[in-house]
């Protein structure tokens, strides 16, 4: 049965994708060019609604203006990602697989607390542990050659627009991150080159936006 809130959540959702579409189709347009840095929130609503979806979900802007994804969610660590995928063949998954020697102990932060690690036993004295994917947790990039760089929480990236992959990381609403230690806030993205950057939340893959580049 949907209750109340629900229901109220599912009606504000319906209108703030309305305004958005309408805001990219017959506004947005015509005013980026004054425009710096447009801001894009990923997800909303709240613990008991929360949303999966950008709003705007398409932005088109010049090139060297910028883009800076926010956390709006009320009272619920519903982490987000914005992750480029310029090359497919660099999708990430978000469970990693690692072997690690059996008699390696982990102990849970903070001590007491209800969880523990996914490890499964095997042989040759290894077990297989099952953690978090660095790279669609953290903030990183794989450029043309194949190189890895990371980066810290709330990055700043330039986008030159030869890069296989560009992961913001996960990012919370503000004092929410606290509940993964390592995360941030927010995103911003600097667009160098002129194009169409379509990307998405690697934790909701359903969740998809499209930067245009304007020269």
């Amino acid at each position: 049965m949907i209750t109340k809130q629900v229901l109220f959540g599912m009606v504000i959702l319906a209108c703030m994708i309305a305004i958005a579409m309408y805001s990219v189709n017959n506004v947005s347009y015509a005013t980026l060019a004054e425009n710096k840095v447009v801001r894009v929130a990923a997800g909303g609503g709240n613990m008991t609604a929360p949303w999966t979806v950008f709003l705007p979900q398409a932005v088109m802007i010049n090139v060297g203006d910028r883009v800076e994804w926010y956390n709006p969610t009320i009272g619920a660590a519903e982490p987000h990602t914005v992750t480029f995928l310029l090359d497919n063949s660099t999708s990430a998954g978000v469970a990693s697989p690692l072997a690690v020697s059996n008699k390696t102990e982990f102990n849970a932060i903070p001590p007491g607390s209800n969880n523990e690690p996914v490890l499964v036993p095997g042989e040759g004295g290894t077990n297989t542990l099952l953690a978090i994917n660095a790279r669609t947790f953290s903030p990183a990039t794989i450029d043309s050659q194949d190189r890895v760089q990371f980066m810290h929480p709330n990055a700043n990236y330039s986008v030159a627009g030869d890069e296989k992959y560009v992961n913001s990381g996960w990012f919370l609403p503000e004092e929410l991150e606290k509940q993964y230690p390592g995360t941030g806030n927010t995103f911003m993205a600097t667009f160098e080159k002129p194009g169409t950057y379509d990307y998405l939340c690697i934790l909701h893959p359903w969740m998809t936006g499209t930067v245009k580049v304007v020269g």
